[in-house]
């Protein structure tokens, strides 16, 4: 009778076990992402040149993470980058919290269909495109 009795207990800790994982486990989401270079030293970026690589964000105990990898990248993006994440039905938003100071303001806007999206950097108080196809399909 014993044996009956803490088998609903065993299998109740373990149920609660297995939502707590679910509920702290982290999501993480990739996507291709074109990287331009600049033509000479302190030149423009070039459209012409580029390094194919991603960004991920992952989500974990309510906070979202960002990393790049793509070739050099700047400073202000290695690592893991602190980030606010708002999902749409249409969209993704990545909104990087910089802890750089001197860090541009950036954020990533991808629609969730697969079709690519914008970088948007901040000019003022308002968010422009930057011009440049940064590819941002999800990478499966």
């Amino acid at each position: 009778m014993t044996r009956h009795l803490l088998h609903p207990l065993i299998v109740g800790a373990a149920l609660a076990t297995a939502v707590t994982m679910l509920a702290t486990a982290a999501v993480a989401q990739t996507w291709e992402y074109k990287s331009y270079k600049k033509d000479g030293k302190g030149g423009t970026y070039n459209k012409d040149r580029f390094t194919v690589g991603t960004i991920a964000v992952e989500e974990k105990d309510g906070k979202a993470s960002f990393r790049m990898v793509a070739g050099a990248v700047d400073a202000c993006l290695r690592g893991e980058v602190p980030a606010v994440v708002t999902k749409t039905a249409e969209t993704t938003l990545i909104e990087l919290q910089q802890t750089m100071a001197g860090c541009e303001e950036i954020r990533y806007l991808i629609r969730n269909d697969g079709s690519g999206g914008e970088r948007e950097v901040k000019r003022g108080d308002a968010w422009k495109k930057d011009g440049f196809d940064h590819g941002l399909t999800p990478v499966k």
